[in-house]
This record gives structure tokens, sequence and C-alpha cells, in this order.
């Protein structure tokens, strides 16, 4: 199965769709201009589960210490230069601009430990601008923790288990720890959201098994479709009053109607697991290879840290903001374009100069044999 160049623009302008998606759904809080934008999230961990896992898997051949010692200087070149920058940055902006609206529920003194020790998905809800979206990279970091070590110590027969059981067990705990732990943020855990990565890990294990290109391309379709008519059977049956269709997919983020919380991620995440590979063998749409989309997506990285801190700025000197107004519009475009900036200045001054570190260390890989075929390493992969 080729995997030129090609394929990984494509990988790259769907982690740039995704970010569209999360800064539509993001802007102005409650008053965004879509509330299906969260599933740009979803797609961010299907695509993380893949890269990560393909990645292991050309590493298996590797004595133990060299395994480890490899994947783990990467990541911390990868993720801790630029999440220092930008979360000093933030703090920053915690004490400076006044507390009210923007602090969130919770003092910084209880939280940042989470923060700090990427666990802050176990810790309630803050809903401050500069800190709240910190929750989705501890619960990737925690599955970098622990999905190494199953990789290399686990036949691939057993992979070929494991990875299958948690996209049918993390619904079921979706369903059932909430009875269990009540209040408790138990859809940000990773035993809850764990199918979303194994998803993606299931598109590199599994990747020779898989549908060719033309069954693919079919079931891309099929699947994009019943995206779109779940969401319209969900809406007409128990949509929030005053909500549109077009606003919501049938899907808002908070909605707890027919059960949402337990079977919409489901859905999104095989969704995003047949767009992977339809990337991969070449099948995926034309505008996947947009270049402005390609950018968007390797810059991605910088764009999360930065878009909430740098919106809460706006917010300050510019509220209040109505969203569905010329002028909230012009505000919109305005951070848009200043996230990319302040993500391209992280790229090329934070992010790359350690990026050609972590591609070092892999370059003594080349000459040991390769497991399997899979992507080469790329900068823009997380």
């Amino acid at each position: 199965m080729g995997t030129g160049k090609r394929h990984l623009a494509s990988l790259d302008s769907l982690r740039g769709v995704g970010v569209i998606l999360i800064f539509a759904n993001h802007f102005i809080g409650k008053a965004p201009y879509i509330l299906f934008g969260w599933i740009g999230l979803w797609i961010f961990f299907a695509l993380s589960g893949f890269l990560i896992t393909d990645s292991l898997l050309k590493m298996r051949v590797l004595p133990i210490g060299q395994y480890i010692g490899r994947f783990y200087s990467k990541r911390a070149f990868r993720i801790i230069p630029a999440f220092v920058v930008f979360f000093s940055i933030s703090v920053a902006l915690y004490f400076i601009v006044p507390r009210q609206g923007f602090a969130g529920n919770s003092d910084l003194s209880r939280y940042w430990i989470y923060i700090v020790t990427f666990t802050f998905n176990y810790y309630p809800p803050t809903y401050s601008i500069w800190f709240s979206h910190l929750w989705s990279l501890s619960l990737e970091e925690q599955f970098y923790v622990i999905w190494p070590w199953l990789v290399f110590f686990l036949p691939m027969n057993w992979l070929k288990l494991i990875a299958p059981c948690w996209i049918v067990v993390a619904p079921v705990l979706r369903l059932v720890l909430p009875w269990v732990y009540g209040s408790a943020p138990v859809e940000t855990w990773l035993v809850c959201q764990a199918d979303a990565l194994a998803v993606g890990g299931c598109v590199a294990i599994f990747r020779e098994q898989l549908p060719g290109p033309r069954r693919t391309k079919r079931w891309m379709w099929i699947m994009t479709a019943a995206v779109i008519v779940i969401g319209l059977v969900n809406y007409f049956t128990g949509a929030p009053a005053g909500e549109s269709y077009w606003r919501t997919l049938g899907l808002p983020h908070e909605a707890t109607f027919n059960y949402q919380y337990v079977w919409r991620y489901s859905v999104i995440n095989i969704w995003a697991a047949i767009l992977i590979l339809s990337c991969l063998q070449g099948t995926a749409p034309a505008f996947l290879n947009f270049p402005p989309l390609v950018f968007l997506g390797r810059i991605s990285y910088g764009a999360y840290l930065s878009h909430l801190p740098l919106l809460g700025v706006y917010l300050y000197f510019l509220r209040p903001i109505s969203a569905f107004t010329l002028r909230g519009f012009v505000i919109f475009v305005a951070w848009f374009a200043s996230v990319i900036l302040v993500s391209w200045l992280s790229f090329r001054f934070i992010e790359q100069p350690f990026l050609r570190i972590k591609n070092r260390l892999g370059r003594k890989r080349e000459r040991a044999p390769t497991p399997t075929k899979s992507l080469p390493e790329r900068e823009h992969a997380r």
C-alpha cells in the first residue's frame, strides 16, 4: 500500500479541517458558529492513535531501551517546548486580565498541578478561557504513557484483540461511569475516550487486512451520509428548543438527549477511521490536498495551544461580541488570522528547531529492518 507525500498531505489537511471545526465551535463560548465543531477534536484523537501506533509498530524491532528511550524523547521534543511557552503566557494572562468572566469557576492554585502533570482531564471543568482546552492534551499524554508498552510487549494477535475491544468497552464505560461517579468529569477520562485513539490504532494494526481503495471510498461516502442521517433523526426526536439543525448537525456537544454521550463519539470515531484510511489509499476527497489546509494541519499544535488564550484577549478588549453580526464575523476572521500567525511563529521558531533534534534521533534507525510498511517519519506527526 503506497504512502507517498500526497497521502501525508491529506492527513495534514484532515487535521486542518479539525482545526477549523474547533475554531468555529469555540468562538464566543455558548454562541459559536456551529455546535458540532467538537467532532474536529475527535478527528485529532483518531489521527493521533493512528500515527503513534504506526510509529510504534516500526520500532518494535529495537531493544526495549532504545524503543522506549526513542519514543519518549521524541514525544518530549515534540510536545513540551511549545507547551511551556504557551502555558507561561496563559498564566501571565490569567493574572493580568481581570478574573471575572475569564478565569472560570476555580482558582489556578487549585488545578495548575493537574495541567503540568497532564492529568487535567480528571479535574472538574474550570471554564477558564486560558486553560480549559488543555484537558485533551492531558488525555493524549496518558495514552502515550500506556500504549507504547502494550505495543512492545504484546504479540500482534493480542493487539488485534485489545484495540477493537476498547472500541466496544469505552461506550459502555461512558454509560456506566456517570451512574457510579455522579458529577465527576468521566466523559474526559482516558478510559471513556480510548475508543477514539484505539480506532486510529486499528487502522495501523489491521492496515493490510482492511478494504482496498474502491471499497474504502464507497464506505467513506456511506459513513458520511450515515452521520448526516443519524444527526437528522437525533435532532428531530429530541433536539434542544431553539437550536437549528444546520448549527448542530443533530450532535451539539453539550446535549445529553438520546444518550448522545454514549454513542455519538463512536459514530464520529468510525467515520474518522475511514477518512484516515481513505487518505492513506489516495481516495480521500480532492479538497484534502488543498495547500492552505495542509499548512494549517502542519501548524495545528501551536493553533491548539494558542487559540483560546488569543480569543480571551479579543473578548477582553472587544466585548461584547455577537457572533452573528458583521462585526462579530470580522473579529472571527481577525482572531483566526492571528492564531495562524502565532502558530506559524511557534512552528518556525519553537517547534521546528526541536523537531530537527527529534528527527536526528531516528536516523540510526534507518539501518534496521522495518517490520511493517508504514508512514515515513514526518515533522507533522503528533
